[in-house]
């Protein structure tokens, strides 16, 4: 089986760059709501920095599969390699091979793009769908039409690709190989089709999410000693620092990442002992949204 690279050296190198960037943002970000009072500024910054890092993790799992990439070609099969992400083509299922420059239908593109880097899916009109695993742009890449679906790739060596292609092709097999598509791991998970399980961990996200930026904007208007703890008659035994009311959706976050995790694990032989884990940290973000409201109506 023969191999071809990609030139992924300029879309390696912006990629990590764009990594850079918003690691030295985040630390901007953060030095700018340490040095200020606590309010729903601090919150915004903090939410901002909380979102960054889910885009930091998408950039590296692109910049990881661009630094794996290459197209592998024997005559009964052409396999993209992507990092974790592969795909079989069977020769035989080769309607049609032709290049960018041939296209005269719009692309629709969605997913990474930068300079280097062209991954995503999307489709090319009167054509039909096509998953795009190349480092230029769609009118230089190369296209491998199948029954149901086309790619959309990027040889270093373009010409020599095309000149093998062809020769395997007018070869043919010699054995049936299946079209396939892996994805990572955990896009297999089946928690991804679990509307219950996702509808409860989200929920208890998002409630603990509003009541850390409730407690952020009422922090201004906060005085120094607040009630922390009440007696049988719901008398105030005990006051402390404003900065400790954070103690309680503290206690939220705690549960939420336990029971999520404990429910993570129980999830593939016991589905209802889950539910009923992240059922319990919903139940608790509840107490605590009591908890605060209460301390805050006693100001």
């Amino acid at each position: 089986m023969k191999a071809w690279r990609t030139n992924f050296v300029l879309g390696l190198s912006i990629g990590i760059g764009l990594m850079i960037i918003i690691v030295l943002v985040d630390i901007g970000l953060i030095g700018l709501a340490s040095s200020r009072p606590l309010s729903i500024g601090t919150f915004l910054i903090g939410l901002a920095v909380l979102l960054s890092f889910g885009l930091l993790g998408l950039i590296g799992y692109w910049v990881y599969g661009l630094g794996a990439s290459g197209y592998f070609l024997d005559r009964n099969a052409l396999i993209i390699q992507w990092g974790p992400a592969e795909q079989v083509i069977p020769t035989g299922q080769i309607e049609r091979v032709f290049v960018g420059e041939e296209l005269e239908d719009p692309v629709i593109f969605h997913g990474g793009r930068w300079p280097g880097h062209w991954v995503g899916y999307g489709a090319i009109v009167n054509i039909g769908q096509t998953l795009f695993y190349a480092t230029v742009p769609p009118p230089q890449q190369v296209y491998i039409a199948t029954p149901g679906l086309v790619y959309g790739i990027s040889p270093a060596e373009r010409d020599d690709f095309l000149r093998s292609l062809q020769r395997r092709l007018q070869m043919g097999p010699t054995q049936v190989v299946e079209q396939s598509s892996k994805r990572p791991a955990f896009l297999e998970w089946s928690i991804w089709q679990d509307w219950l399980g996702l509808t409860l961990l989200a929920t208890s996200f998002l409630a603990l999410l509003v009541l850390i930026g409730l407690l952020c904007f009422r922090s201004p208007s906060l005085p120094m000693l607040v009630p922390l703890h009440f007696d049988a008659a719901g008398k105030v035994d005990r006051l402390g620092p404003r900065g400790l009311i954070f103690i309680v959706p503290l206690i939220g976050l705690l549960t939420l990442l336990l029971n999520g995790v404990l429910g993570g694990l129980a999830y593939r032989r016991e589905r209802v002992a889950s539910y009923l884990l992240w059922g319990g940290a919903l139940l608790v973000q509840v107490l605590v949204w009591t908890a605060t409201l209460g301390i805050l109506g006693r100001l």
